[in-house]
Formats: structure tokens, sequence, C-alpha cells
């Protein structure tokens, strides 16, 4: 499935993507368990299916598995489920808002120096282990909105990421069970004022602005993705390619990141963990490749969506 977080009117909606159209997962569950005679159905939706991404994925497998079978109840109705409570549970895209997937999670862990492109174009050694730091809720930008240039910085950059979204309450979890505790996946790009992290010598500022962690357009299940080390990482300014990659070239994988990250944390669902970005960044081009307002960057990873953001002056 690709799960999305959509606005029409009200409060956003947790949402499956699918034939150009937005299922209300928390609304069709709720039509379905109507049509099969039970009692309590809106109750028994909001606690399986609830509408936030964040209390969904807290319902790990359960949640999972409901969503799962409402998909294919909608799929088998051919897309045409009617209403609850005068309420569309089928929406055209085109009539609804996609936000970020999970707007406010609860910890962002990125990985640094993880592609073996990059770290060759550097002329650099990889780590013996991840390297990793963290970004905070209030940098969380959606697919399509605009990415602010800080007054503070005239180096901004862009790096094209694979997300991890983690879908279970796990700690120290084994190399060979590390899939088990994820829900799914995500185009990421983790914006950064390159001239901050150089003055600062770590993170926290120059990656930490509002709008520095684009996620989106939605997050695909794990059952969607075969192998998330066999994905294409593109990722272009004004129609110019500046990354051009694979996961393939991931220093540590998936499994390895987050076995890796659970030994240090309690990974909690929500959470998510950027696994790094490929060779082409802005600062290692002649002449710099920085972002400047009006710039539009599109961040793409196959079969996760597109990521379309305008760069915005800081008012």
């Amino acid at each position: 499935m690709k799960l999305v977080t959509f606005q029409t009117a009200g409060d956003p909606r947790l949402g499956c993507l699918a034939a150009g159209k937005v299922v209300d997962l928390t609304l069709a569950y709720e039509a379905m368990l109507q049509e099969r005679g039970r009692t309590k159905a809106r109750a028994l939706a909001g606690v399986l299916v609830p509408p936030d991404m964040i209390d969904f994925l807290d319902g790990e497998g359960d949640s999972l598995a409901a969503a799962a079978e409402v998909f294919e109840w909608v799929t088998g109705k051919g897309f045409s489920a009617g209403a609850v409570r005068g309420l569309d549970i089928v929406l055209p895209l085109a009539d609804v808002r996609l936000l970020a997937p999970v707007a406010r999670p609860r910890k962002i862990i990125c990985a640094g120096k993880n592609y073996w492109d990059a770290i060759r174009e550097r002329g650099e050694k990889a780590p013996e282990e991840p390297k990793i730091f963290s970004k905070f809720a209030n940098s969380v930008c959606s697919w399509d909105d605009d990415v602010i240039r800080p007054r503070m910085t005239r180096e901004l950059g862009y790096e094209a990421e694979l997300a991890v979204v983690i879908g279970r309450r796990c700690k120290h979890v084994p190399l060979e069970r590390a899939y088990e505790v994820v829900a799914g996946y995500m185009t990421y790009n983790d914006i950064t004022a390159g001239d901050l992290t150089k003055r600062d010598g770590q993170n926290t500022r120059g990656k930490g602005f509002d709008t520095f962690s684009v996620m989106g357009p939605f997050l695909a299940t794990r059952d969607e993705i075969a192998d998330p080390q066999a994905l294409g990482v593109r990722l272009s300014v004004n129609g110019r390619v500046l990354q051009d990659s694979s996961t393939s070239h991931l220093v540590f994988d998936v499994p390895r990141l987050v076995s890796f990250c659970s030994e240090v944390f309690t990974l909690e669902p929500g959470d998510v963990i950027a696994t790094g970005s490929p060779r082409g960044l802005a600062k290692d081009y002649d002449p710099p490749a920085f972002l400047l307002p009006g710039d539009l960057m599109e961040t793409e990873i196959v079969g996760l969506g597109t990521c379309r953001n305008r760069i915005a002056e800081e008012d």
C-alpha cells in the first residue's frame, strides 16, 4: 500500500493512494464493518485504523493488517465504496492535498558518509560503523511545500535519500530480523546549510531549520518494495540532474542501519531513518550548485515517488 496523510477541508486524515484516488482508510474500515453487521463500527475503526499516521503505526501489525483488509474491500468494489456520515470514502487525488506522510516523527535519525560513490568522489575513507546524527520534527516539509532558505546561510544544499519508517517499538534488533520492524519507505531530502555545518563542526544548526526534512509523497509499506538496496536515487534542480545513483551503493544497508540504531535508541513507530546521500552534492560541483530562491528541486526514489519543492527566501 501507498499510505498518505491527506487533507481536504478538515483535519489531516490517513489514506491510501491508488488508481489516481485516495481512500480514507478510517471511513472505509467503518463502512466495511457496518456492511458486515458489526456494532460499534465507528469506535472500532478509530482504534484499529485511526486517522493519524503515528497513532496508526502505533497499532503495529494489527493496524497494518486492518488497512490491508479494508483496502482489498474497497478495491473489490471498484473504488465505489460510497460514503459514511455524509463523508466520501474515496476521493479523487486532485481534490485532496497530500501532506508529509509522517508529519511529526518522534525521531529523525540520519546516516552520514554512507554511499560508496560519494566516498570515492571525495577520496575519503569509509567509516567502520554507521555515522549518525539527529534532526527534529520542526524540520519536516511536505513533498510539494517550499523549502525555505534561512537568512543565516548562502550555501544551501540538497541530499536525496531513501528513508526507512519504523513500524514497531524495538530495541537491540538482530540484523536478520531488522526488516520485521520496518513499516515502509519514503523519498527523503536532507536539506543542509553547508556553511553552517562547516562553521559549527556538527550538524544540529545546519540541518535543523524548518523545512529541512523533505519527505513524501507517500509511505510505501514494506511489501511494496522487494529490495530497498536496489532503488534508483535521482535529484535535479531546474531540470539539471545533479544526483543519479542507486541504493545498491549504500555502505551500510537498511538492516545494518536499523539494527545499529536500535542498539543506541529504543526505536518507536513513526521514527524515520534517512540512509544517507550519494555523490553529486552541491558543494562538490565546480562551481558549487547551491540552491537559490526560485529554484525547483525534484527528488525521486524509484517506486517511492517524487518530491517537488520550490526554494523560497526566508521573510
